[in-house]
């Protein structure tokens, strides 16, 4: 069988990279633009809703936890139902996006907590329905060189989201929640008026003549998806999957991580060490900073492409980042350098997951879709297993249980490598 990117083979193929002046492009940008606000909002919502519940409605580290689960429960279902439904990206984007504003305007004048359940799980529900067809949109038809580089892109906008939102947050949330939620509103806001803009550009672009944007390029010469040598084509194909598994059970354990230190590390570092919110936000604020470096040095490589011992460096990273908390005690300086480390083994993580998402399979539009379910998963299994770690045993407790996870998970990468075909 044909390797991803050959005539007759898994992934489908355009004529490589859309150029910057060509319709594509200007679609990618808008979409990446879009993603950040969207990523900015996302951020927004997950710092201050810790302390929200926590102020306005005296729930414990538990309760939180399993409010939070709850929100990627909803995630995970409508990722679900994405991946089972093919529906257009131009429909349901915007209407994702609307949805989430709705929602959010709802949940910062929410007086009892059945409602800001209710609009919290709208939330999460419509992002589940933003992130998997806008990663499905802007991949689709890409050589590997251009996967790589597009990729990189929404890597960055996203994070460059997840880098602002503590800061914006936390300094916010210290003077008042509102306007925390007044920021949440405007950036929900603006994706809605860019897809909005989107969306008109698709359908003129449908209602004008193809011959407008000169001939079609042949796909035939678009690079193909480079991946290892294996001889018989049947064990080349499981191979190519096995690529993919590996990105998602690392997805799983970093998102899981992130699900323990976004939402415990806030409570712990204002409630537990007598620290501010800004300082919490900062924080933060470092995992994202060290993300960011971490996109753009592995958008500039492709040693990692399809390689197996990388795939077990970046778990047993995760597992020696989680052990570091459990003796760093009240010392916040500490705190920073190993979130700053943990930051750059997220986003190896995350590239891994996205990148052999995208170039294997055939059907890339679904294992974008599963690549953000076995996220969403992990999430939920931090924020509440997490949550209720942190109320039994503390800190410490907490990331020594979730080191003992990664470990696992990096026991079954080894597993997966005696048992791989070929």
């Amino acid at each position: 069988m044909p390797l991803p990117g050959e005539d007759g083979g898994n992934r489908p193929q355009a004529a490589g990279p859309s150029k910057p002046g060509s319709p594509g492009g200007k679609r990618n940008r808008l979409l990446f633009t879009a993603s950040f606000f969207f990523s900015l909002a996302s951020n927004i919502l997950s710092f201050s809703l810790v302390y929200l519940l926590t102020d306005r409605f005296n729930f414990s580290p538990g309760q939180v936890g399993t409010y939070l689960a709850a929100g990627s429960l909803c995630y995970f279902l409508c990722c679900n139902l994405y991946h089972r439904f093919a529906i257009r990206p131009t429909l349901l984007i915007p209407s994702a996006a609307a949805l989430s504003l709705l929602s959010s305007v709802v949940l910062g004048q929410a007086a009892f907590p059945w409602l800001a359940a209710l609009a919290y799980a709208l939330i999460q529900g419509s992002a589940g329905f933003f992130w998997p067809p806008i990663m499905a949109w802007f991949t689709q038809g890409l050589d590997e060189t251009a996967l790589n580089r597009d990729i990189s892109v929404f890597n960055r906008s996203w994070m460059s989201g997840n880098l602002l939102g503590p800061l914006v947050s936390g300094a916010l949330y210290h003077r008042s929640s509102n306007l925390c939620f007044l920021a949440l509103n405007l950036s929900y806001a603006l994706v809605l008026v860019m897809l909005a803009i989107q969306v008109r550009r698709e359908l003129r672009t449908e209602a004008r003549p193809a011959a407008e944007y000169g001939p079609s390029p042949d796909p035939r010469k678009a690079a193909p998806i480079r991946a290892p040598e294996i001889p018989l084509a049947a064990v080349r194909e499981k191979a190519m999957d096995w690529f993919r598994y590996r990105g998602w059970i690392g997805g799983f354990c970093t998102n899981c991580f992130v699900g323990v230190l976004i939402n415990m590390a806030p409570l712990h570092i204002r409630d537990g060490l007598g620290y501010t919110e800004r300082i919490a936000g900062m924080a933060l604020f470092t995992r994202c900073v060290s993300g960011l470096i971490g996109f753009t040095i592995l958008a500039k490589a492709a040693f990692w492409h399809f390689n197996r011992r990388w795939f077990l460096l970046t778990q047993a990273a995760l597992a020696l980042c989680a052990f570091a908390f459990v003796p760093a005690g009240n010392r916040v300086p500490l705190y920073f350098g190993i979130i700053f480390i943990y930051g750059f083994v997220h986003a190896c993580c995350y590239n891994n997951s996205i990148f052999h998402s995208s170039a294997t399979g055939k059907s890339p539009r679904k294992n974008l879709a599963l690549h953000e379910i076995f996220l969403s998963i992990g999430s939920a299994a931090g924020a509440a297993g997490g949550g209720f770690c942190y109320q039994r045993f503390g800190f410490a407790g907490t990331f020594a249980a979730l080191g003992i996870v990664m470990t696992l998970g990096m026991a079954f990468f080894v597993l997966l490598e005696y048992r791989r075909p070929g």
